[in-house]
């Protein structure tokens, strides 16, 4: 067995004898740092791996979700089929409101007063 390990290194060093590994002390930096920028530049090395199925399932159900709230055409508080150049802005109190969220709000604290 140590005939046969010998014989593979010597064709190893046969072969291998030209070459020449010149950054040795670079490799040996990354692989194992000592001051804290060899560290950052560790950390700044790291490959990170993205599992696209799960990513992708993501992405189409929120933009699906999203097509479907602008088809409805319900975004941001606005009732179906009344599209935003119909509504109006009306000022009340020295603010301004929506027609119908101002006359919604209205309606709900009247029927709180009622109860």
């Amino acid at each position: 067995m140590d005939r046969e390990l010998e014989s593979i290194r010597n064709k190893l060093d046969e072969e291998m004898g030209e070459l020449r590994f010149s950054r040795a002390e670079d490799v040996l930096r990354r692989t194992h740092p000592r001051s804290w920028r060899d560290r950052l530049l560790a950390f700044w090395n790291k490959e990170l791996e993205v599992p696209v199925l799960p990513v992708g399932l993501s992405l189409a159900v929120i933009l699906a979700v999203v097509a479907a709230d602008r088809l409805k055409g319900t975004g941001h508080g606005q009732e179906p089929g009344a599209a935003a150049s119909e509504r109006q802005l009306i000022e009340a109190g020295g603010n301004t409101y929506w027609k119908d969220d101002y006359e919604r709000a209205v309606a709900a604290i009247e029927a709180k007063d009622q109860s």
